[in-house]
C-alpha cells in the first residue's frame, strides 16, 4: 500500500475510488498475536507523547471522519452502509484494524488503538491501579497472584483475564508473585519488552524517562522476549539470582547477577541509590515520600558528574535529606510536602 495514498485519506483528498482501495486492503489485513502486541507497544508510545503539540489533532473528528469514508465507500458501491459497532460486537474489531492502521503511520494511534484493545474480545474490561507517591500498594488479583507497587508506578489488565492468558501491563517498578496456572502464562509488558512466566516470583522497572527496562527473577524461571516488527524475539531464561538488563537505546541486553537488597529491598522499605543522577535522587525522594522538590543553585556545568549512593531503610525524609545533604553540600528546607534543595 502506497504511503502517499495513506497519507490523502487521512488528509480527506482521496477520490472514492481510493477511498475503497484504501479500506478494502485495511480491512483484508489480518494481525498476528506479535502485531497486535506491537499495536499494544505503539499505544503506549503514542500515549507518552499525546500531550507533545504533534499529537494535538482532533481525534474524534478524525474518527468520525474516518467513520464517514467507510460509509460513502460501502454505499458508492450501492452496498449496505457499514455502521462502526463502538462496544462489544464482532466486526468492531476488523473496522478498528482499518482505523488503527491508517493512523498509526501518522502518530495518532492513542484513540483509535485504545478504543481497540479495551472492547477486544480477550478478557473483561481493562482496570488501572496506580501506588500513589509515598504508599506502596499491593494488589491481590483474581487468579491469587499479587503485585507489590512501588510508590507512583502503575498496571493495568483486564478482569477477568481471558481464557488464555494474564497479561498485565506496568509502567514504574513492581514485583510479583505469580499463582501456578499452566494454561494461562502471566505476561508483562513492560514498554517493548514481554516477561512470560508460569509459578515465580519477579522484580520488573521501567519507566519512561529511564534509559534500562530491568528484571530481576526471584524464584522459577522467566522468559523475556521483545516486541518487533516482524514478531518477537527472545532475549532470555532467566534463572533465580539473574537479571537482565534491556537497553532501550542501542536495544542491546546483559543478563547477570544481582544483590538482593538492591533490587529488591524497596518492598522491605529499603530505599537504595547507586551511582545516581542529581535527577534520579530527586524523582526517587518525590515519589518515595510523595513530596515536591524544588532545586536551587546547582552548577549546570557540575552536574554531568552528580553521582550520589546510599541506602535508607525505613528511615524519615528528614534524616535522607540530612544525609545525601551532608556528603552533597546541600541545605533543605521541608514544609509539609513541599521541599527546598539549595547547594551552597
Amino acid at each position: 500500500m502506497n504511503q502517499d495514498l495513506i497519507n490523502r485519506f487521512y488528509k480527506g483528498e482521496c477520490t472514492p475510488e481510493e477511498v475503497k482501495a484504501v479500506l478494502e486492503w485495511f480491512k483484508n489485513q489480518e494481525p498476528t498475536p506479535a502485531q497486535e502486541r506491537q499495536l499494544q507497544e505503539l499505544w503506549h508510545q503514542a500515549g507518552e507523547q499525546k500531550t507533545d503539540s504533534t499529537f494535538s489533532h482532533d481525534s474524534d473528528k478524525i474518527w468520525r471522519n474516518i467513520e464517514a469514508s467507510i460509509k460513502q465507500s460501502s454505499l458508492s458501491t450501492e452496498q449496505e452502509a457499514v455502521v462502526v459497532p463502538m462496544r462489544g460486537e464482532a466486526r468492531w474489531g476488523k473496522w478498528a484494524r482499518v482505523a488503527a492502521a491508517i493512523l498509526l503511520p501518522l502518530g495518532l494511534v492513542w484513540f483509535v488503538a485504545s478504543q481497540y484493545l479495551q472492547n477486544k474480545s480477550v478478557g473483561g474490561p481493562l482496570v488501572a491501579v496506580q501506588a500513589a507517591p509515598g504508599n506502596q500498594k499491593t494488589i491481590q488479583l483474581e487468579d491469587g497472584s499479587s503485585i507489590v507497587l512501588r510508590p507512583g508506578s502503575k498496571v493495568s489488565y483486564p478482569v477477568p483475564f481471558s481464557g488464555d492468558r494474564r497479561d498485565i501491563t506496568l509502567e514504574g517498578e513492581a514485583f510479583f508473585q505469580v499463582a501456578k496456572d499452566k494454561a494461562r502464562p502471566f505476561v508483562v509488558k513492560s514498554g517493548a519488552i514481554y516477561t512470560q512466566a508460569l509459578g515465580t516470583s519477579f522484580n520488573i522497572r521501567y519507566l519512561p524517562n529511564d534509559t534500562a527496562v530491568s528484571v530481576a527473577l526471584a524464584t522459577g524461571i522467566v522468559k523475556i522476549s521483545k516486541a518487533q516488527q516482524e514478531g518477537e524475539e527472545t532475549l532470555a531464561e532467566l534463572v533465580p539470582g539473574q537479571q537482565l538488563v534491556f537497553n532501550r537505546k542501542n536495544q542491546q541486553h546483559a543478563v547477570g547477577s544481582f544483590e538482593n537488597r538492591e533490587v529488591l529491598g524497596w518492598k522491605d522499605g529499603v530505599l537504595f541509590f547507586k551511582k545516581a543522577s542529581l535527577e534520579e535522587v530527586v524523582t526517587g525522594l518525590e515519589n518515595w515520600y510523595g513530596v515536591e522538590i524544588e532545586v536551587k543553585g546547582a552548577d549546570s556545568k557540575d552536574l554531568g558528574d552528580w553521582s550520589y549512593t546510599g541506602e535508607y531503610v525505613r528511615q524519615p525524609l528528614s534524616q535522607v535529606l540530612e544525609g545525601i545533604g551532608f556528603v552533597k553540600d546541600f541545605s533543605y528546607t521541608l514544609d509539609d510536602k513541599q521541599v527546598q534543595i539549595t547547594f551552597n
